[in-house]
């Protein structure tokens, strides 16, 4: 599974961040603007959204063709307004790898945290978002 293949994403027009230091950008389109001529919040939250699925996807990629991730519960704190190119980064907000692998091992299923961050072209944090999974094997 491709994540900006999702027909969302895919319309959205996320594309994969070239080198480490992000996940997907979303250049810079009028369509992403708000009612202020910011970007709007839910493009903001749908970016943090793929970015928290694909950081699980190569965190997990081995098993890939064995797990089903399901979005349980989302929590977002918009930081200031967003201009231009936003960026994206994940890492886990509780559990570690190793700590996800042997909760899924021991009982097939594993409930983890995924903390996102939005960043727009001038490197303001604009949104911070967790993103709980309930991820159990087919």
């Amino acid at each position: 599974m491709n994540i900006i293949d999702i027909p969302f994403h895919n319309f959205l027009a996320f594309k994969e961040h070239e080198g480490d230091e992000y996940i997907f950008i979303a250049e810079e389109r009028p369509e992403y603007l708000n009612h202020l001529n910011n970007i709007h919040a839910c493009v903001q939250l749908t970016l943090a959204e793929a970015s928290s699925g694909e950081f699980l996807l190569k965190q997990f990629y081995e098993l890939r063709n064995e797990l089903i991730p399901v979005i349980r519960k989302t929590e977002a704190k918009y930081h200031k307004p967003a201009n231009g190119k936003l960026c994206s980064k994940a890492v886990f907000d509780s559990l570690s790898k190793e700590d996800v692998l042997n909760e899924l091992l021991r009982k097939n299923r594993v409930i983890v945290k995924v903390k996102t961050e939005i960043f727009d072209e001038n490197k303001n944090k604009t949104l911070t978002a967790t993103f709980e999974w309930f991820i159990t094997k087919k």
